[in-house]
């Protein structure tokens, strides 16, 4: 019988790190089982589908989404103005019935892990995931949670017990690192394996960048990128441009005092085309505002088109000398390519994938802390001990694409 998974936690390829998740679980599944078939939920299946251009190939099948039922969009209003609602009420906002139909015949589901299980997309997307989860596990499927970085939610005791308790019906969970295993075990929670992003073992595809790269490269390219998320770490408007203009300072640096030139590299879309959570539109609208003359920019920055896909994206990073970037997934394609990386961390994930690769965060800009001076010394750092960063990438990720592909052996043994 052919084994069928369900991906949840999974509705678009907009972000490259969804996507990267996707090729690196169907992937790792496959060279365990040939046969191996994967529905994928997607918003929108033609635009995916072009994304990964051949994904039967992949055994990868996209169905469609659904809208998430009217009571939940009434109680995540409410729960805007009375956070405390959810003490008294968590409602589970479960695949319907129809789609579940669809599902009687998968041999489990995958929660692509990710950060769906985290609060760093507040407590109503963590609520969405979860009743996903619950409505599919509660027609007797098992269900798998891969290479996540879960919680922490220390911060909210009340959902820390409602999460312990969804968590222990997994029939195996897995982290993608040491902080997020030694949480999980904290909680009692005892059915948890480390192991690494299955973006690791994503092969780049190599293409013709030579049109979008600046004309002069002289010392190599920097790969630059930042997302509007950061903007969340600023209480006002004019603390934000505080922080751009730093980056654009920065900038001015790398272009009057080293030989490096800047390519802007996004790696998160919008999924209706706007200007919404699109590293495209908030990077173009900072290289507009570059202090240098245009043919100093013409020639030393460039900004990557949108629409690459993720084996695009990583092989254009992989061209890079040095990379900066704030998406977890960007940073994970840098690493995995042996570039010498900084992390500018916005959430737990910079941080536990940073440690344990380098052992201290000597490479990671924590974003309340980004400024002009920070993101300068990072890149001295990086300059200074680049043989030693790439050699120890070198040692080290060949043994993160192993502990990436161990989480196939450990789903099979337990679902």
């Amino acid at each position: 019988m052919t084994n069928k998974y369900y991906f949840l936690g999974h509705e678009t390829l907009t972000n490259s790190g969804c996507e990267a998740l996707l090729r690196g679980i169907s992937t790792i599944v496959r060279e365990a089982q040939p046969d191996a078939v994967f529905l994928a939920p997607s918003i929108n299946q033609d635009k995916d589908q072009k994304k990964l251009a051949e994904p039967d190939e992949m055994g990868i099948c996209f169905i469609p989404t659904y809208r998430i039922p009217f009571y939940f969009r009434v109680w995540i209003r409410l729960h805007k103005t009375v956070p405390s609602l959810r003490r008294v009420w968590i409602p589970i906002p479960g695949i319907p019935n129809d789609v579940r139909q669809g599902l009687r015949d998968t041999t489990a589901g995958i929660m692509t892990g990710g950060d769906v299980l985290s609060l760093d997309y507040e407590v109503p997307s963590l609520i969405k995931f979860v009743g996903q989860a619950e409505s599919y596990m509660a027609d007797k499927h098992p269900l798998y949670l891969w290479a996540a970085s879960v919680g922490p939610f220390e911060s909210q005791p009340d959902l820390e017990r409602y999460m312990k308790q969804h968590l222990a019906k997994y029939s195996g969970i897995s982290v993608r690192e040491t902080s997020s295993r030694d949480y999980l075990e904290r909680l009692g929670l005892r059915n948890v394996k480390l192991v690494a992003d299955p973006a690791f073992t994503m092969m780049p595809e190599p293409w013709d960048i030579s049109t979008i790269l600046p004309s002069e490269l002289g010392e190599g390219i920097l790969g630059f990128n930042v997302s509007p998320l950061i903007k969340g770490f600023r209480n006002n408007d004019s603390h934000v441009l505080e922080m751009e203009n730093a980056v654009l300072d920065f900038f001015q640096d790398v272009i009057k005092r080293t030989g490096l030139s800047i390519v802007l590299i996004p790696h998160v879309d919008s999924i209706d085309g706007s200007e919404r959570n699109s590293d495209f539109h908030y990077m173009q609208r900072l290289i507009n505002r570059v202090s240098l003359p245009s043919g100093t920019v013409a020639a030393r920055i460039s900004l990557a088109p949108r629409g690459m896909n993720a084996v695009q994206v990583k092989y254009l990073i992989s061209q890079c000398r040095f990379f900066i970037g704030a998406r977890t997934h960007a940073t994970i394609a840098a690493w995995s390519t042996h570039v010498p990386t900084v992390s500018i961390a916005y959430s737990v994930k910079a941080t536990g994938l940073n440690t344990d690769l380098f052992g201290d965060l000597r490479y990671v800009i924590r974003t309340p802390e980004l400024s002009r001076i920070a993101l300068w010394e990072s890149l001295e750092r990086m300059r200074a001990e680049e043989h030693e960063i790439k050699a120890l990438l070198e040692q080290r990720i060949p043994e993160w694409k192993q502990r990436a592909r161990s989480a196939a052996d450990h789903m099979i043994s337990v679902c």
